[in-house]
């Protein structure tokens, strides 16, 4: 296999792929706007092209822990982290590529971690894991509590950076490549079914093949080298498709990059690449939150609309949230339950909840992040529809401003949010729609 013609950077990792590939080296003269950074701290100015190649090995060898994280089971910082691999690289070469089975690695562990509270109480666990271990928004914070159950467990490798890929990617992927065929399972793996197709193998059709359970994530494996096959053999990646669907899945938290080297992690957050919770933002701020506790691969069919409505005219600033989640499914079985999740609401430090509605537990404040934290459990019944609503008071700065501005944060891992913006003030609505697929940030100029 001539890996040297497509691993020159570590950027370009798929899901089902675990490719460290050529694409900053083929992304020369593209729009050098996109990676150009001139407001660095020490007025440094650095594109993505500079750092490049100190990720892929130039520099000394580097070696990476990557997260694939099943978003069907949707995370804080993603997905359920069901596998993960370790890739070394070398002057834009790999040196060794590994993947592991997550709950296997995990039982080998001896030592006890309290989980965070959810984990315990809706989750059932009373011993915190690698395979939970991304249960902090931030991924900075999540890579490095993986990293350290990596290393409680047994783990000996030490790593240049951390990298998470959802499973999202892969029908994206396959739009490409074309369809796979594993002829030792006699198995297609298609854009429109892909997912489902692998997790059933991985969940029931192992026992079917005479699979030992413990090697029930083979199929995970071959899939993941007949992708890398069909890109090599297909040469797409120097293609400005294969550049495209990276820039995309970026932009989008599919994949997140945690680098170590300060001066290179500078640069992916820059990029909005690190899913790092914006801490210094000083307007207005809501990020929703969701861990799926126990509720199968849901994930799957559920949709959300969100209403915020922003209410200036009172005594004090008043955002109304409401959430309405459809749940497209009403057939529970092996792959579908009820919608059940932790949900977590990041407002604005000091904000304060005045109600809440249709949530299935007491609510508990918290806050990190430099933001305040509403967090309560959730239920959606398979196939029905459900809206949440919380009002709460945000700093009276907010109102004061003679502009209004706010930053909405996506999770990784969740679909696309239909976002309906309302801001009242001076009696007069002002009114945004939006397509959340990314990170966004807009602001309204109040009518004189």
């Amino acid at each position: 296999m001539k890996e040297s013609r497509f691993i020159k950077i570590i950027i370009i990792i798929s899901v089902f792929m675990a490719l460290i590939g050529g694409i900053i080296f083929s992304f020369q003269r593209i729009t050098l706007e996109k990676f150009s950074l001139r407001n660095l701290t020490g007025s440094k100015q650095i594109s993505l092209l500079t750092i490049a190649p100190e990720i892929i090995g130039f520099n000394g060898e580097k070696n990476y822990l990557l997260l694939f994280q099943n978003n069907l089971e949707l995370r804080p910082a993603g997905g359920y982290i069901g596998n993960f691999g370790i890739v070394k690289v070398k002057n834009g070469n790999p040196i060794s590529f590994e993947i592991h089975d997550t709950n296997i690695f995990d039982g080998f562990g001896k030592i006890q971690t309290d989980p965070p509270q959810p984990l315990r109480d809706y989750l059932g666990i009373n011993n915190w894991q690698m395979r939970d271990g991304n249960w902090s928004p931030d991924f900075e914070t999540s890579a490095k509590q993986v990293e350290y159950f990596y290393h409680l467990q047994g783990g000996d490798e030490e790593f240049d950076g951390i990298i998470a890929i959802n499973a999202s990617i892969l029908p994206d992927v396959l739009e490409l490549t074309g369809s796979i065929y594993l002829e030792d399972f006699d198995k297609e793996f298609k854009s429109e079914d892909a997912l489902y197709q692998l997790e059933y193998e991985v969940e029931k059709g192992y026992w079917k093949r005479n699979i030992a359970e413990g090697e029930r994530k083979t199929i995970f494996k071959a899939l993941v080298k007949e992708v890398v096959n069909k890109i090599i053999e297909n040469n797409l990646s120097f293609k400005n498709s294969v550049k495209n669907l990276l820039i995309k899945e970026l932009d989008e938290k599919n994949i997140i990059l945690f680098i170590k080297n300060k001066e290179v992690q500078e640069v992916v957050s820059k990029l909005d690449w690190s899913g790092r919770i914006n801490q210094e933002y000083p307007n207005d701020y809501l990020m929703i939150n969701e861990a799926n506790l126990a509720a199968k691969k849901s994930n799957a069919f559920i949709t959300r609309e969100v209403e915020y409505c922003l209410d200036l005219d009172q005594e004090k600033p008043t955002a109304t949230l409401k959430i309405k989640y459809l749940h497209q499914n009403p057939e529970k079985n092996w792959f579908n339950d009820d919608y059940k999740f932790y949900l977590r609401i990041y407002a604005p430090l000091g904000s304060w909840l005045n109600n809440s509605e249709k949530l299935s537990s007491e609510v508990v404040f918290s806050e990190e992040f430099n933001k305040t934290v509403f967090g309560a459990w959730v239920e959606v019944p398979a196939g029905e529809e459900k809206t949440i609503e919380l009002e709460y008071l945000l700093p009276q700065e907010i109102k004061e401003k003679a502009n209004y501005e706010i930053l909405v944060q996506k999770q990784s891992g969740m679909n696309d949010l239909l976002f309906n913006l309302i801001v009242k003030k001076s009696e007069q609505e002002y009114i945004k729609k939006e397509i959340i697929n990314q990170d966004w940030k807009t602001n309204i100029y109040f009518e004189k």
